[in-house]
């Protein structure tokens, strides 16, 4: 009788280690089934679904406030979330952009705690130009690439697995980093989602009409938080501080006096921040602008750089269709710009249409949420397959 049970529980153990050997091969070869399942609670936890079921396959991440120094010498503030495992993971350089939802707003909580259930370890860093103030800050390219440069060295970060992610202008800010020499052979992806392609095609577009044509597919009505930057980007082109409080005046809505002596060049930042009736006096205006104001705008246009990211760097490109902020066809133009000069880059484009900008809309039916995060799902399947 024990003679039997023994046997029995032999067979039983093996059994057992034939069956666990068998499970691991499965997985192991078939790896995107578990991508698959990490995507699809990836989507679902970050749109309005009532299943939320990511935090019960995967270990609670940890929230870590780290510095590290720029390239010119001083401190950068940014938040980490990783998973404290002791593994070296896959990572993602995060950046929101002008006037930037904070560190503890809860859809940057809950993306930044998402991503790294996938198995990223995710960077935020914060910019206190941009971030609280509503600035263009031309500077911080090159923080973001100090940023990247110090994520790569952290002890639980693969460094040959680290990609670039932007939203709103935080996207085209990524886009121009990721062509910096410094990184650009260094990053897996650009993930760039409602960034601009051209900042002084846009500057023209918000100065011509309160309304614009976007694609021809509907009117883009501009939006205050885009006004107030470009307002913000205009006043900060004149160098006189009596000259800069007259065009607070007319950003504000006062009248524009065209008679006023003032030089060519904030003659032309009066004009366009009280706006002008067509594109082509928009772009007259914006030429007399100071050569230098000009080269730094260009200096954060993606669409300056489209020659210089790697060819190994997959690009990933996402926009809403109603954007309210930076119309669609910005997003339009980076993509076919990619296909027509650098087709041997990877480029995947989605379009949306139940975000707000950047934010997850909780008011769309039912039937548009299911295809928008299957739109997403269909995004993001890549990117968490750099992660698994």
């Amino acid at each position: 009788m024990l003679r039997a049970l023994g046997r029995i529980a032999y067979r039983i153990y093996v059994a057992t280690i034939i069956g666990s050997v068998a499970i691991v091969a499965v997985l192991a070869l078939f790896k995107p089934a578990t991508t698959v399942i990490h995507t699809a609670a990836f989507a679902a936890q970050v749109l309005p679904s009532p299943a939320k079921f990511q935090p019960w396959i995967t270990v609670e991440p940890e929230r870590r406030e780290i510095s590290f120094q720029r390239h010119d010498g001083t401190e950068g503030e940014a938040d980490v979330y990783v998973i404290p495992d002791g593994k070296r993971r896959a990572a993602v350089l995060v950046f929101l952009g002008a006037n930037a939802a904070g560190a503890d707003d809860p859809d940057v909580i809950n993306l930044g705690q998402a991503l790294a259930r996938t198995g990223f370890a995710v960077m935020y860093y914060w910019s206190p130009t941009m971030g609280e103030q509503a600035q263009i800050d031309a500077g911080e390219i090159v923080n973001l690439v100090a940023a990247f440069e110090h994520l790569r060295e952290e002890e639980y970060v693969d460094p040959e697995r680290v990609g670039l992610a932007g939203f709103s202008v935080g996207a085209s800010f990524a886009l121009v980093a990721a062509a910096d020499p410094r990184i650009a052979d260094d990053i897996a992806f650009v993930n760039a989602f409602g960034g601009y392609y051209d900042t002084s095609d846009l500057v023209v577009q918000i100065a011509a009409s309160h309304a614009i044509e976007d694609d021809g597919d509907r009117d883009w009505e501009v939006d205050q938080l885009t006004r107030r930057v470009y307002n913000n980007m205009l006043i900060d082109s004149i160098d006189d501080p009596t000259h800069q409080e007259a065009a607070r005046a007319i950003a504000g809505g006062s009248d524009y006096d065209a008679n006023q002596r003032v030089p060519l060049s904030t003659e032309a930042a009066f004009a366009l921040l009280a706006g002008v009736g067509y594109v082509g006096e928009a772009r007259w205006r914006y030429a007399q602008l100071t050569e230098d104001f000009r080269a730094e705008v260009d200096s954060i246009a993606p669409s300056h750089h489209v020659g210089q990211w790697s060819a190994y760097t997959a690009m990933r490109v996402m926009h809403d269709v109603g954007d309210p902020l930076i119309p669609v066809g910005e997003s339009r133009r980076l993509v076919d710009a990619l296909g027509e000069q650098r087709p041997e880059v990877e480029v995947y484009y989605t379009e949306t249409d139940i975000f707000r900008h950047v934010r997850p809309d909780a008011n769309r039916d039912l039937k548009s949420l299911l295809r928008g995060a299957g739109q997403l799902f269909r995004h993001m399947f890549h990117i968490v397959a750099v992660a698994r």
